[in-house]
């Protein structure tokens, strides 16, 4: 694997830019009239953005990482793993629902009273998404961006909100740190290609094919269902909460290898997640525990302190990475 950079440098090299660069220099005018969204939309955006509702959980926490201050509510009540990640300051938000393709639990009032500048939808780019943007501005009367939830496409995100929400130095700082693991990773996976992808069961409420594209990057393969007889899947990874101790039923099955997924503050392995790097990081580093030279551990401290200013103690590193198949 070719050397690149540490977290640590990327880190240091990300707070020297947020040093030189501090919040005061943000809220530059936007242009004014139609700015295009990443399905390709032309929205007329306001001259300067303030507030914001993100219309899911994982927009909520992409947006609250480039600008907190924008944020003007939560999808749901915070649980006890987010609330730990948010700065203290932001817990009281108000709880103003979801609307996506498949929940609607959006108080249209809540936000209304909220009175937010622009509406984010974190989502895939495809027409259903492209058409409910559409939806959610006629139904709110506020400008709505669609932006792209892809793992691969999360630098152009963060450039893009950082533009609008007047903190493209930040935006292009985190979207710097994104670029660097990603590289990273694609380099390491240069060198597997000769492999054949590996196959692993994951044990969740989501259908099959849910985790695709995480599964691809990482050079796996899902297999949904089998019949307790060989070939059986390299490995099992168990989405933490799914069933009470899986761990002894699938063990008599004949499985060695059982991981559970990591998932403070979120689901390491959930599509369209911030968190899907850490969760990419980790599939790597189970399946090629000899060769890939990344420390997860420090990725994960350097990740959690640059998007969300946590630090992660021993304590708290030791309980995130439980039965992960991680040694620190």
């Amino acid at each position: 694997m070719q050397e690149g950079t540490h977290p640590c440098q990327t880190l240091v090299l990300i707070v020297l830019l947020l040093l030189l660069f501090p919040k005061t220099l943000g809220d530059p005018a936007l242009p004014f009239g139609l700015y295009p969204d990443h399905g390709g939309r032309l929205v007329n955006l306001p001259p300067t953005i303030k507030k914001v509702y993100a219309t899911t959980e994982a927009g909520s926490f992409l947006v609250y990482s480039v600008e907190p201050d924008s944020i003007t509510g939560w999808n749901r009540g915070l649980s006890p793993e987010i609330e730990f990640a948010i700065l203290p300051q932001y817990h009281s938000l108000p709880t103003l629902g979801t609307w996506d393709e498949t929940f609607y639990t959006i108080q249209l009032d809540a936000v209304l009273e909220q009175e937010p500048d622009l509406v984010i939808h974190y989502a895939p780019v495809d027409q259903t998404n492209i058409a409910l943007v559409g939806e959610m501005e006629e139904a709110l009367g506020i400008p709505a961006v669609l932006v792209d939830h892809r793992l691969q496409a999360l630098p152009d995100a963060l450039r893009f909100l950082g533009q609008i929400l007047g903190r493209e130095v930040r935006g292009q700082a985190l979207a710097t740190f994104i670029e660097n693991r990603l590289g990273q990773m694609k380099n390491f996976q240069k060198l597997q290609m000769g492999y054949a992808p590996i196959p692993v069961h994951i044990v969740s409420s989501c259908d099959p094919g849910h985790f695709d594209e995480l599964l691809d990057l990482a050079g796996m393969t899902e297999m949904a269902i089998w019949d307790n007889q060989p070939p059986l899947p390299d490995f099992v990874l168990i989405m933490p909460h799914t069933i009470s101790d899986p761990y002894k039923a699938i063990e008599r099955e004949g499985h060695k290898r059982i991981y559970q997924i990591p998932a403070f503050p979120s689901n390491w392995l959930e599509p369209g997640s911030i968190f899907s790097l850490l969760g990419l990081e980790w599939l790597h580093s189970i399946a090629y525990p000899a060769s890939y030279g990344t420390e997860l551990a420090e990725t994960y401290k350097a990740f959690m302190e640059v998007f969300f200013q946590v630090n992660v103690t021993p304590e708290l590193l030791e309980w995130t990475l439980r039965r992960s198949g991680i040694s620190y």
